[in-house]
């Protein structure tokens, strides 16, 4: 029986909490984060990864919704593109240990249920391939009507119908409806994830704070009530943890990738594979670079009016290291770079760009390093823990799987990187008396531009909040 659910509410706002009276009870009746943040890159399938092993982009290889491997583009989002990738590494889709693969380990099962992309959902439980556990989409793919594997679980929903329900979001419907009709009892997980994927897709169409947005939270709070009604019916004790992937912002502007190719020097454009990522630009390195190459494709970049905060090793001024950013990178997978789209014009502003191919337009979208796509809601309700009672601390995405380990009663994987969320209820000690401290890291590229990322270090962890780039 279920005794830990996660749900993650795809591009849902911190903000936009109060927006949801439930979530604000569940909320008010248990734990909330205020300094809750994202990976980075702000994005869906780095989330989702980072969910999964507890271990940032750099060390899952999922830095991106897109990213380039041994001269493929991947879309992380195809769970035909994840196998690709799986078996450019070796048949292991992440390098480190999942959470589902730790409790199939222990005799448990996690069981991830998605309306994103179907990429997602498998990201959220990669052993559901072989068996552990299991992962359900509830797109269309291929020939069906859903994603699931095992095959097995496959075979068994043959024929269901994910958007056959009427009324608004039809797939979030199915999904909770399956999860309480034959996941519960036919699959019994002890852990069970439900990623909800529609506010996401509102969102990048009509922008932010507005009437789509608004009924798009008040549908989703009134499903998130009756799913999680619809649980504790059955296990009453059940823990219950809500989240979100990225937070989210309105688009201020477009910037073509075919302008960003054209900065490239001449003698380097076929060096570069530059992959788009909304609020955020991948560049990585399709050959053998000198260091004096990576720096002049670097300055190109830095150079560039839209041009926010951009993290690489090396020595050109105003880059940011990489390292502290995602703490560790996979050296063999050729990423220079990451560049969020995110500035601050000469009025003080924040500017959010958004890259993209053939001049393709979002109202809002994420990705950046801003604080509007980094800032998440973070809510824990449930036995195992306080109530009414607000976290000053900081917490991020790999905070969440070692905290489901305790939960459970497992130990924690040397692999996952993040920490049990003690001060949160009954794990543990807290941290009560040991309060976070702020720091900074600066780069100048002049006494009139300056890029800043701003940290929290606490309980031998380094959290990344945000980073700007003002220009005057």
């Amino acid at each position: 029986m279920v005794s830990t659910l996660l749900v993650v509410i795809d591009g849902l706002r911190a903000t936009d909490v109060r927006k949801m009276p439930y979530l604000t009870e569940l909320a008010h009746r248990g734990v909330s984060y205020r300094q809750a943040r994202s990976v980075a890159p702000s994005l869906t399938r780095p989330a989702a990864a980072s969910l999964a092993g507890g271990a940032p982009p750099g060390v899952t290889g999922i830095p991106g919704n897109r990213l380039w491997a041994d001269g493929h583009l991947i879309d992380t989002g195809r769970p035909d593109h994840l196998e690709l990738l799986r078996s450019l590494r070796g048949d292991r889709l992440l390098p480190v240990p999942t959470l589902g693969e730790h409790l199939a380990g222990h005799g448990r099962k996690l069981v991830a249920v998605g309306t994103g992309s179907n990429g997602c959902t498998l990201l959220l439980n990669p052993g559901a391939v072989d068996g552990h556990g299991a992962a359900i989409g509830a797109r269309p793919f291929g020939d069906d009507a859903f994603y699931a594997r095992p095959e097995s679980v496959r075979r068994r929903l043959a024929g269901s119908l994910p958007h056959a329900a009427d009324g608004p979001f039809p797939a979030l419907r199915w999904t909770t409806d399956l999860i309480v009709d034959y996941v519960i009892p036919e699959l019994a997980p002890d852990v069970l994830v439900l990623w909800s994927g529609e506010l996401d897709d509102v969102q990048h169409d009509n922008g932010v704070d507005g009437p789509a947005g608004d009924d798009a939270l008040s549908e989703i709070d009134h499903r998130l009530r009756q799913l999680i009604d619809r649980v504790r019916e059955r296990a009453p004790h059940t823990d219950v943890i809500v989240t979100a992937d990225h937070g989210f912002s309105n688009a201020t502007h477009t910037v073509d990738v075919a302008d960003i190719e054209s900065l490239i020097p001449p003698s380097l454009t076929d060096a570069v594979q530059l992959v788009d990522n909304n609020g955020g630009l991948l560049v990585y390195a399709r050959r053998r670079l000198r260091t004096t190459q990576i720096d002049a494709i670097l300055d190109a970049i830095m150079s560039a009016g839209w041009s926010g905060p951009v993290f690489a090793e090396g020595d050109v001024p105003g880059v940011l290291p990489s390292a502290g950013l995602w703490s560790a990178r996979t050296a063999a997978d050729g990423l220079l770079a990451y560049v969020s789209l995110t500035y601050h014009d000469r009025l003080g502003d924040p500017r959010i760009g958004h890259s993209v191919r053939d001049g393709a337009r979002l109202a809002g979208g994420h990705g950046s390093t801003s604080a509007a796509d980094m800032r998440i809601p973070l809510v824990l309700n449930g036995p195992s823990f306080r109530t009414a009672h607000e976290s000053p601390f900081p917490a991020d995405h790999l905070d969440i799987p070692p905290t489901i380990c305790r939960l459970m009663g497992l130990p924690v994987p040397p692999s996952m990187s993040g920490r049990v969320l003690s001060e949160a209820g009954l794990l543990g000690p807290g941290y009560a008396s040991a309060p976070p401290e702020d720091r900074r890291v600066v780069a100048e590229r002049g006494t009139a531009d300056v890029t800043t990322a701003h940290f929290q270090h606490f309980a031998d962890r380094q959290y990344f909040l945000s980073a700007d780039r003002h220009r005057s």
